[in-house]
């Protein structure tokens, strides 16, 4: 869940059961897109996809999420990786199309 206004990520967050993996990138998320504007968080996606598809990336921006770095060499846990990465990308879409109606 996400609150979006003014284009600016106000306040994130999740509540579910996952696996490690899964749990820690998204708690990640949540406390790296607090307060960005929605083309930083855009940017942060994409930085991050990027990474665990072993694509050359400058990780600092990535802070903490950086720690998964080498998922992308395990196929059976990049979905673990960028399911809560995918699902806050879904939210920016289904805002902007919100906004833009």
């Amino acid at each position: 869940q996400a609150v979006i206004e003014d284009d600016i990520v106000k306040d994130i967050c999740f509540d579910g059961v996952a696996c490690t993996i899964s749990t820690a990138s998204t708690s990640i998320l949540t406390e790296l897109m607090m307060g960005k504007t929605v083309a930083e968080a855009k940017q942060l996606i994409s930085l991050y996809r990027q990474m665990i598809d072993l694509q050359e990336i400058d990780p600092e921006p990535l802070e903490e999420a950086v720690a998964f770095i080498n998922v992308g060499k395990q196929a059976n846990r990049i979905k673990c990786a960028t399911i809560g990465w995918d699902a806050f990308d879904q939210i920016i879409q289904e805002s902007e199309d919100e906004h833009d109606k």
